[in-house]
């Protein structure tokens, strides 16, 4: 797909990233760090999770940085691998000097739907998720590349570099078309539906993983995570694509090529 909204995205990218370079060695060789209180890079149970995303979102604005949620669980292993990469001294450093950084622990599945659907996104398909948002506006920057950290483990700390030095740098006009998306009507309908149904479906594994966090793995619990993991993945890749393809809506020539709502057959436990 030529000229696309990403490809164009990529060529003004480009020249951002050699600034972003920039700013991080920066950062690095100067110890730019800002005077935030020290935030460990953990799941810590909270027993105001929300308000604790709604004050760093505070801080983020008033401090000129942007704002970092992530949403994983210490029994999780991409979400302590990546936080394993966010404490080394390069990540830790451009984090601090450019970023209010949030973790969230969603425990064993927890409902966290009302954090991620203040930055207009439906639920967390990963653990993993990390949110990249304008603070002032509340804006998802990073909304069509959040899948990648449902595998933050195997990704090296290069790219991590690469990637959180690249929203700094971001100007007025590529943050724009992202400032400005928004969901039809009929997809943020869909997408609630959706994300209620993928939230039942935590409801159900939750218990059982707790259980197997303490040495018992209930019976049902792998084929139960199969099908949910499974569902969440395909949400999200549809959610992603109708994205990019919105944002790109120059290159649609006026035909419609976003991918339909896709209807799901229940759950195996829904028949019970």
């Amino acid at each position: 797909m030529q000229n696309t909204f990403f490809k164009r995205q990529a060529q003004l990218i480009k020249h951002s990233l050699t600034i972003a370079t920039f700013i991080a060695a920066f950062s690095i060789l100067n110890g730019c760090v800002s005077t935030q209180n020290e935030t460990p890079y953990t799941y810590a149970p909270s027993s105001s999770p929300y308000q604790d995303v709604v004050n760093a979102q505070q801080r983020a604005v008033e401090e000129s940085k942007l704002l970092l949620v992530v949403l994983g669980a210490q029994w999780c292993h991409d979400s302590t691998g990546l936080a394993e990469r966010f404490a080394t001294k390069e990540m830790d450093l451009i984090l601090r000097a450019h970023y209010e950084t949030v973790f969230v622990d969603v425990g064993t599945l927890e409902d966290r739907r009302n954090i991620t659907e203040r930055f207009n996104y439906p639920i967390y398909y990963a653990t993993p998720t990390v949110m990249v948002v304008e603070p002032k506006t509340s804006a998802l920057l990073n909304r069509t590349t959040m899948d990648i950290w449902g595998r933050a483990d195997s990704i090296p700390l290069s790219e991590y570099i690469t990637y959180f030095s690249r929203f700094p740098a971001m100007t007025a006009a590529q943050k724009a078309p992202l400032i400005n998306w928004k969901a039809t009507d009929e997809e943020a309908a869909y997408n609630k539906e959706q994300a209620i149904r993928l939230q039942s479906a935590y409801d159900k594994l939750g218990p059982l993983l707790a259980q197997d966090l303490q040495g018992d793995t209930p019976e049902g619990l792998n084929q139960l995570w199969k099908e949910t993991k499974g569902f969440r993945t395909e949400l999200q890749q549809t959610l992603i694509k109708r994205a990019e393809l919105t944002l790109d809506a120059e290159n649609s020539n006026g035909v419609n090529t976003t991918p339909a709502l896709r209807h799901y057959n229940p759950f195996s436990w829904e028949h019970n």
